[in-house]
């Protein structure tokens, strides 16, 4: 790889890493401003599926499209939820303090999966193998990605109170595209934990 994309590599990694460590660490105290942070992370994300169509990782990029496209939209659809909440009450079901829980959880999974995601990627292109990184890499998806699934489906279908007709069509094609894409993409990364840790384990 060309040293000028290398450096360019771990300088994007490093502030992605930054900017989920951040948004963690305020998650805490002020959901809305998490939002925000993780909001400008995934626009930047963007820039991955160009990384993986210029072939500078080894990332699909349709999948890639995929995950951040959905990132987007469920963010979206997060802060019409919460803007909603404080307007007015939605159903028994999607009160504001269960809301504001799923969408609590829901940011905690991916910041856990995308902090070690980018710590992965950073000490991978500086060369430094740290088996415990690269464990967690190829493990911790397995619970941080459907705890994150859920909560997306639940945010989408409490969506249905609060929307049009047209509006509940799209959510319908977009749960049938989770039905179809989810297991793909999951059974892709436990592949993919198969060969890396038998390959580290050697």
């Amino acid at each position: 790889m060309n040293a000028r994309i290398e450096k360019y590599l771990v300088a994007y990694n490093l502030v992605q890493l930054t900017g989920w460590f951040a948004a963690i660490i305020v998650l805490p105290f002020n959901l809305l401003y998490s939002f925000w942070i993780i909001l400008f992370c995934q626009i930047f994300s963007l820039l991955e599926i160009f990384h993986a169509y210029k072939k500078w990782t080894n990332s699909s990029p349709f999948l890639c499209f995929i995950q951040t496209g959905a990132r987007l939209m469920i963010l979206y659809f997060s802060i019409i939820i919460l803007c909603s909440i404080y307007l007015q009450p939605l159903n028994f079901f999607f009160t504001k303090h269960r809301a504001e829980s799923i969408i609590y959880l829901m940011f905690a999974s991916w910041c856990v999966a995308e902090i070690i995601r980018y710590t992965y990627y950073s000490t991978e292109l500086l060369n430094q193998k740290l088996k415990g990184i690269v464990w967690l890499r190829y493990n911790a998806f397995i619970l941080c990605y459907p705890v994150g699934l859920i909560c997306e489906i639940y945010i989408i279908v409490n969506l249905f109170v609060i929307t049009s007709l047209y509006v509940k069509i799209f959510l319908i094609l977009v749960l049938i595209a989770y039905i179809f894409l989810f297991p793909r993409l999951y059974l892709h990364l436990l592949k993919q934990r198969k060969l890396k840790l038998n390959s580290n384990n050697k």
